[in-house]
């Protein structure tokens, strides 16, 4: 026997009434970890990289890491893939995979250094660097990333990069810089790995 009409409009209005309850949009469900998984291909597990040419992200200060994640979403800092991923999160979802990262252990590449590498290093770094990367390399902030354990290879590519003005962070960074011979910036990124 059919449901009376009014029977219908009962069901249909509670189920109305519940969808308030229920969760409307992705961001509400997905959890900080679920949102930086995304990054663990290029970065490494919890952000501890494993090749040379993508920088360690875990344990780094939040407010760098949400600054550099903005501006690879406005396109204010310059990527091949980055910017396309940040395009895909919200403000808030940035700032939690930030959260997350900086949550994490800092865990220094395991490359064992090379003397020779970087013999002018310290005296270059105390000229030009020591003042926002004190300890070498150690201590950080909003605008100051980790440097010490490094890989060498990310560093000296970012260095460079910087000096050539194709993207710096901060842009402080490109007076810093803009004199450094490619020898000089090999060196500091080595000496900056050597620095666990």
């Amino acid at each position: 026997m059919p449901r009376p009409s009014w029977s219908r409009a009962l069901c249909v209005g509670l189920l109305i009434g519940m969808l308030p309850t229920l969760p409307i949009h992705a961001q509400e469900i997905r959890s900080e970890s679920m949102l930086a998984n995304t990054c663990a291909g290029c970065h490494g597990t919890l952000g501890a990289s494993a090749g040379e040419v993508m920088p360690t992200i875990g344990g780094m200060d939040k407010g760098y890491l949400l600054a550099v994640l903005t501006d690879y979403k406005t396109g204010r800092r310059p990527s091949t893939i980055m910017g396309r991923i940040m395009q895909g999160y919200g403000d808030q979802e940035i700032s939690a995979i930030a959260s997350f990262y900086a949550a994490q252990p800092w865990v220094s590449t395991d490359r064992v250094a090379v003397a020779n590498q970087f013999a002018e290093a310290p005296a270059l770094h105390e000229r030009y660097c020591e003042s926002c990367h004190q300890d070498g390399g150690r201590s950080q902030d909003k605008e100051s990333p980790r440097m010490a354990g490094q890989w060498a290879g990310y560093l000296q590519y970012a260095m460079q990069a910087c000096r050539d003005g194709e993207r710096c962070h901060p842009r402080k960074m490109r007076n810093r810089v803009a004199d450094l011979s490619d020898a000089e910036i090999a060196a500091l990124a080595h000496f900056y790995e050597s620095q666990k």
